[in-house]
Parts: structure tokens; sequence; C-alpha cells
């Protein structure tokens, strides 16, 4: 049966905002006295949901205290968000042929708009699910609010827990290279189908 409903993931999915990510996450730590990361070393420790990162790095220290502290460093970082390979042509893909895209990701809702609004991605998505910090529990609720068809419907992202929340949800898991996890991370998560970017999905759907 064919796809025709993408749930898709941002950061690492569809825009390269790991730069930005670790500067500010670099911020947070050098707040509390703690060695920043490296690019390597962050990709390494990061995970879904992000509280269980923060508690491993800075142990103690609630979220409440955190969440917005790196939000202020993020708004005040000008170091730019990009595409990445395939995304545009994916999405573009997508409307041609009619299929009902959505957003389902962790990322600030005002990050978001403003990075989708700069790239022009904005208008691709009929709904945008952000700040959702455990995808798995979201995910059967959006299928029944839009009321899509598990069978006809898939989830891509680019880490481990975007995998587990789409056989969460019973729907297609796509695995990203193009992210924040790496081949053997992914291919832990056994998703369904592993693609270098998103135009890899075209001849798929």
């Amino acid at each position: 049966m064919k796809i025709r409903n993408v749930l898709l993931d941002w950061s690492g999915t569809l825009a390269d905002d790991l730069p930005p990510v670790v500067e500010a996450t670099n911020q947070v730590l050098a707040h509390y006295g703690k060695e920043p990361l490296s690019r390597d070393a962050f990709c390494r420790a990061f995970r879904l949901p992000f509280s269980e990162f923060y508690a491993e790095v800075l142990p103690g220290v609630p979220m409440a205290e955190l969440d917005p502290l790196y939000t202020q460093f993020f708004d005040a970082s000008d170091t730019p968000v990009a595409e990445l390979p395939g995304a545009r042509q994916f999405l573009e893909h997508c409307a041609d042929t009619g299929r009902r895209v959505f957003l389902l990701s962790s990322i600030k809702t005002h990050h978001f708009e403003r990075q989708a609004q700069a790239l022009g991605f904005r208008d691709y998505f009929e709904h945008p699910y952000t700040e959702v910090w455990d995808k798995r529990l979201r995910i059967g609720e959006i299928l029944a609010t839009h009321q899509l068809d598990r069978a006809t419907t898939l989830f891509a992202g680019d880490m481990r827990h975007d995998i587990d929340t789409a056989k969460h949800g019973g729907v297609t898991a796509v695995a990203t290279l193009t992210g924040y996890d790496s081949r053997e991370e992914l291919q832990a998560s056994e998703p369904d189908w592993m693609v270098d970017d998103l135009s890899s999905l075209i001849g798929r759907l």
C-alpha cells in the first residue's frame, strides 16, 4: 500500500541546527562550570527525551531551570541553520503528489517558526507538533486526530527515539542518516527503511 501520510522530525531530518544546538548546550554547561562538548561528543551523548541527556550531564539540575536557560542561549546565537540535503526535494514531491505532511518534533515552537520561514518550508506542513518532549506519547493522538491510516503513514527521523516512536505508533519507521545518531545507533533500533536523506524516499512512496 502506498504511503499517503508523512510525519517528519525537524532537527537533523529537515534542518541542520546542530551547530547552534551544540553552541547553546555548551553555554549551559559553562554556566554550571562544566567542560564543553565537541560536536562528536555531543552527538554520542545526546538522546531524546532530552531531559535524560541533561540528567546525565547536569545531574540534579531541574529542567525547569535548564530549559529557559538553553532557550536564552539559542535565541542569542547567530549561527545559521541550513536545510539538509534532499529535504526540499522531498517536501516538494509530497506537495506535488498530494501527500499530507505533519511535523513531530521537540523543537521550540518559535525556533521552528523562525527556521521554517527562513528556509521556505513552513507551508509544506498541514500541522506542526512542536515542543514534544516524548514523541511516543503523542503519535497515537496525532494519528487519531487527523484520521491517519497507520498502514499508509510513515514517520522519518534521525534518532533512535524517532524510530521507537514510529514503532510505538504502528507506522512505517524511517531512519535518515543526516542528523544526530550514527548509522550503527539507528540500525540498533531496526527501522523499516534507512535512507541517506529524505530524497531517497521518493521512489518508495
